[in-house]
C-alpha cells in the first residue's frame, strides 16, 4: 500500500486507464462491458469534474480510478446539484489491496472541501455502506427507473443535504454508451478478452475465471494473466463428481491473493467431452469443457488407425465440439490423398488436413481455427505430433516435445495431465495426455452423428425394426451390395454402438449400487 500513489489523471494515462477499467468490469454484469467507453466519453462531458477525479498508480502502472461528475435531484420546479461518481474501477489482479478505499477516502475529502452537499450513486450494496453510504430512501431521493433499492445510495458531505429531496438524474453522457456496435468498435483498440454470457452474472464479490489445470483435488484458475491455486467449496463434495470443474470450465471464485482461492460454482458449458475411464470400468472420465474445436491428431505412420479416429470423432460430436482431423508427418507418406479420402468418409461433419510441421506443409490451412475467442483441444496418441504441430503454428515453443520410439513408432508421454495454454492472443489450447485407446459409453448421439449416413439409410428400411439380416426391403443390405456403403464401415458402426450400450448399462448399474452403498454408510454413521 505504501507504493500506491493517488493523483490526477493526465492525457498520457487515458488509454491505460480505459484498459484498466475494461479489465475491472469485463464480464461481471454481462458479456464484455461498456465502462471503458463511458470513461472515454465522460472526459468530454461538461458535467465531468476532473479536479475531483483521481487515478491510483502502483509501480508506474494504473491500478485504479474514480470519476466524478455533476448530477441533479429534481423536486417539482426546484433543482439541486449533487455529486455522483462512476465508474470506480480497480485492476482485478490487485483486488483486496485497499485501492478502492484509498481512492474513496481521498476524493470524499476533496468533495467535502469543495463544498458539495452530498453524493448519490448506484453501486454495490455490500461495499459502499462500509464507507458511510446509506440507501436513498433515508434521504427522500428516488431513482426515475426503479424508485429505491439497496444499490441506490447517498453520502452527505456538508450541511443542507438533508433538505434535498426528489428524483435523481445523472449526466446525459451515461445514457450514450449502450450501442453494441460502438462498444465493439471501441474495444478493438485494446487486448482481446472473450465476452461471455452466463447465468451467474451479476457478480460482486465473486470473480470469474477459467480452470487451466486439474490434479486430483488441486486446481489452477486462469484469471487474466495470472494462474491462481484454488480449492473447491465444501458443498462440491456433497454432490456427484460430474459437477466438479474440469479444464476449460468457467468458474466463479473468491479471490485470495495470498493463498488458495475458493471455487464457488461451475458455469454452464457450451461443450463437454468425456470417455469411459479404462481403469474404472463403467465410470466416465470427464476430460475438458468449452472446447470449440477438437483437433484429432494422427501421424501418417504406424500410429494411423481409422477405427480410433472414428471413436475420437464420436466423442467430440457427443460433447458438442467440432472435430478436425489433422494428419501429421505427411512428408513421410507416399499416398496422402488416399488417407484424406478415407478419413473424410468417417463423417460429413469433420474437416481433414494433412500437414508436415517439419517442412511447413499445410499449416496455413489451420489458421482459420486460430481466431480470438476460440479454444482448441488436442487429442491423439503420444508421438502423433500434437506439441510439434502447435509450436509450429504459434511460432514458439509453448509445448514440450519428445521423440517417438523407432522400433514401434509409438511416442513417449510428454503431457501427463490436461492443461490450458494461451497459444495466441485470445486463442487457447487444451493439451491432453496421449491416448492409444478410447472407449465408447454414453456417446449414442455422437456415434449417430458420426455415422449419420447409416442412420439415414436405416430410416429407409421397409420395416422400422429391421435387423438388416434377412428382412426384405433392407436399405442397409442394398447399400452394401451396391457399394454405396462399405461393409467395414457398417461393422464399425455396429461395434461402436454395441460397446456404447454395454458400457453405458454397466455405468448405470455401478451408479445405482453406489447410491445404495452411500445410503447404507449414512445409516451406519447414524447408528454409530
Amino acid at each position: 500500500m505504501n507504493n500506491i500513489i493517488i493523483r490526477k489523471e493526465t492525457k498520457e494515462d487515458y488509454h491505460n486507464t480505459e484498459h484498466m477499467t475494461m479489465r475491472a468490469f469485463w464480464n461481471l454484469h454481462g458479456p464484455g462491458c461498456n465502462e471503458h467507453l463511458l470513461v472515454h466519453k465522460l472526459r468530454e462531458s461538461e458535467d465531468y469534474l476532473p479536479d475531483l477525479s483521481r487515478v491510483a498508480e502502483l509501480d508506474g502502472r494504473i491500478v485504479g480510478a474514480i470519476f466524478y461528475s455533476k448530477a441533479r435531484v429534481v423536486d417539482g420546479n426546484t433543482e439541486h446539484e449533487v455529486l455522483t461518481f462512476g465508474p470506480l474501477a480497480v485492476e482485478p489482479t490487485c483486488f483486496n489491496m485497499g485501492i478502492g478505499s484509498k481512492l474513496l477516502k481521498e476524493t470524499l475529502a476533496l468533495a467535502k472541501d469543495a463544498d458539495y452537499k452530498g453524493i448519490v450513486i448506484c453501486g454495490e450494496p455490500d461495499y459502499y455502506p462500509k464507507h458511510g453510504f446509506m440507501t436513498c430512501d433515508n434521504y427522500g431521493i428516488v431513482h426515475p427507473a426503479f424508485g429505491n433499492s439497496e444499490a441506490f445510495m447517498a453520502y452527505p458531505l456538508n450541511e443542507g443535504f438533508d433538505k434535498i429531496h426528489g428524483t435523481y438524474f445523472e449526466a446525459p453522457v451515461f445514457e450514450t454508451c449502450e450501442d453494441e456496435v460502438e462498444i465493439e468498435e471501441f474495444t478493438k483498440d485494446f487486448p482481446y478478452y472473450k465476452p461471455l454470457k452466463l447465468s451467474c452474472q451479476w457478480l460482486h464479490v465473486e470473480k470469474l475465471g477459467r480452470i487451466s489445470e486439474v490434479q486430483k483435488n488441486s486446481f489452477k484458475i486462469r484469471f487474466f494473466e495470472q494462474e491462481l491455486p484454488a480449492k473447491l467449496k465444501g458443498s462440491f463434495y456433497e454432490d456427484d463428481s460430474e459437477n466438479w470443474p474440469v479444464v476449460g470450465d468457467y468458474v466463479t471464485f473468491l479471490y485470495n491473493p495470498n493463498g488458495e482461492c475458493t471455487i464457488l460454482s461451475v458455469c454452464e458449458r457450451t461443450s463437454f467431452l468425456q470417455r469411459p475411464d479404462q481403469a474404472k470400468t463403467g465410470v466416465m472420465q470427464h476430460m475438458v469443457a468449452n472446447v470449440d474445436y477438437t483437433f484429432i491428431v494422427t501421424s501418417l505412420n504406424d500410429d494411423y488407425s481409422y477405427n480410433r479416429i472414428a471413436r475420437y470423432v464420436s466423442v467430440a460430436l457427443q460433447g458438442d465440439s467440432v472435430p478436425v482431423v489433422v494428419l501429421t508427418k505427411s512428408d513421410l507418406c507416399s499416398n496422402v490423398g488416399r488417407y484424406i479420402r478415407e478419413v473424410e468418409s468417417i463423417s460429413e461433419k469433420i474437416s481433414v488436413h494433412a500437414v508436415s510441421a517439419l517442412l511447413d506443409i499445410g499449416l496455413d490451412e489451420l489458421d482459420e481455427y486460430f481466431t480470438p475467442g476460440k479454444t482448441i483441444c488436442l487429442m491423439g496418441s503420444s508421438g502423433a505430433g500434437k506439441s510439434t504441430l502447435i509450436n509450429s503454428i504459434v511460432g514458439k515453443e509453448v509445448m514440450k516435445t519428445s521423440e517417438i520410439r523407432e522400433d514401434d513408432s509409438k511416442g513417449r508421454h510428454t503431457t501427463t495431465h490436461r492443461q490450458l495454454i494461451e497459444a495466441k492472443k485470445g486463442v487457447f489450447i487444451i493439451d491432453t495426455p496421449g491416448m492409444r485407446e478410447i472407449g465408447m459409453a454414453n456417446t449414442e448421439d455422437g456415434i449417430d452423428n458420426t455415422f449419420s449416413d447409416i442412420v439415414e439409410l436405416e430410416s429407409r428400411c421397409k420395416f422400422s425394426n429391421c435387423r438388416h439380416d434377412t428382412e426384405p426391403g433392407c436399405a442397409i443390405k442394398a447399400a452394401i451390395e451396391s457399394g454405396e456403403l462399405s461393409r467395414e464401415r457398417y461393422e464399425l458402426y455396429i461395434n461402436l454402438g454395441a460397446e456404447n450400450t454395454r458400457n453405458y448399462a454397466l455405468k448405470k448399474d455401478i451408479a445405482k449400487w453406489a447410491k445404495v452403498m452411500k445410503k447404507f454408510k449414512d445409516k451406519n454413521n447414524q447408528w454409530d
